[in-house]
């Protein structure tokens, strides 16, 4: 895990606080590379399903607004689930 996990849980406020409001988007993009920072965040770089998980979150999140906030909730919470797996609790 990367130095930004708490308890075991990842802490996404550093991907939350770069979303921003532009003037010609109704909801907040984020301005870097989504997808890498993300995995790193989470710190899967190495781990062979960061980038399937990452692609799954953005099919969840195309059925609703297809959104960068929306891509980022669902690969946390998928994220969640590979830790929780990974604590034997599945």
């Amino acid at each position: 895990m990367s130095q930004s996990t708490t308890q075991t849980r990842v802490d996404w406020s550093p991907i939350r606080r770069r979303m921003q409001v532009q003037p010609d988007q109704p909801l907040p993009v984020y301005p870097g590379n989504l997808k890498v920072d993300l995995i790193r965040c989470a710190g899967l770089m190495l781990h062979p399903k960061a980038e399937p998980i990452f692609r799954l979150a953005q099919e969840i999140a195309r059925s609703t607004t297809d959104c960068d906030p929306e891509i980022a909730y669902w690969f946390s919470r998928l994220v969640a689930l590979i830790e929780t797996d990974k604590e034997g609790a599945l």
